[in-house]
């Protein structure tokens, strides 16, 4: 299978990224003449979403310390609840997607990943909203069936710590919270199904 991102956090150099997003019809920034700075509104407060769990248990609390293979050092707050979330103690094994409203291989590939999430609890799925309005993300979880914990990402900082350009991306997270493999742009169902064999490999 061909893959669209490299395993493990060095990915090749920052330029062949930028080729490989654009190739792949990944998002930039929202489009429709609108800018990131027009979605970035910081949240207040969190907006309900039916039959979206909560964030409740995601860190591992062993977990510590900054690993070059983890999810950066920052605490983003769930997007139906009012907690934060430091994403460098996410328990895995895990499937963390980084997404928008605004971006249409985002929103082409939710169903698939609600789905999945569904097919596999032994794997935590979380995602990550980045750069978007609160209510125009949770209209889209409503529209596709998602009900895994997602996050808000108001300055796309881990969007920025992946190196990748644009949305969306999909990091497979093993069970000692180190990235393992990733798809930069939409993801397949053959690249989903790999994505969850390097996280799940002898359980």
């Amino acid at each position: 299978m061909q893959r669209r991102g490299g395993g493990g956090r060095p990915l090749a150099v920052a330029v062949a990224g930028v080729v490989v997003a654009a190739l792949l019809g990944g998002c930039g920034g929202p489009s429709g003449g609108y800018t990131a700075e027009d979605f970035a509104a910081p949240p207040v407060e969190p907006i309900a979403v039916q039959g979206l769990d909560g964030c409740t248990g995601l860190e591992d609390e062993e977990s510590v310390g900054e690993d070059s293979d983890r999810l950066p050092q920052v605490k983003l707050p769930c997007l139906n609840e009012a907690r934060e979330v430091d994403v460098s103690r996410l328990a895995g094994p895990a499937v963390v997607n980084l997404w928008a409203s605004w971006c249409g291989p985002c929103r082409k590939e939710m169903p698939m990943l609600a789905q999945a999430a569904r097919r596999h609890p032994e794997v935590q799925f979380v995602g990550i909203n980045t750069q978007d309005r609160q209510e125009a993300a949770a209209d889209l979880l409503s529209e596709t069936g998602v009900t895994y914990p997602q996050l808000v990402d108001v300055d796309a900082v881990v969007l920025a710590d992946t190196r990748v350009p644009g949305l969306p991306v999909t990091l497979a997270v093993d069970a000692d919270g180190r990235i393992v493999d990733r798809v930069i742009g939409e993801v397949s169902r053959s690249e989903l199904a790999t994505l969850l064999d390097s996280i799940t490999e002898g359980d």
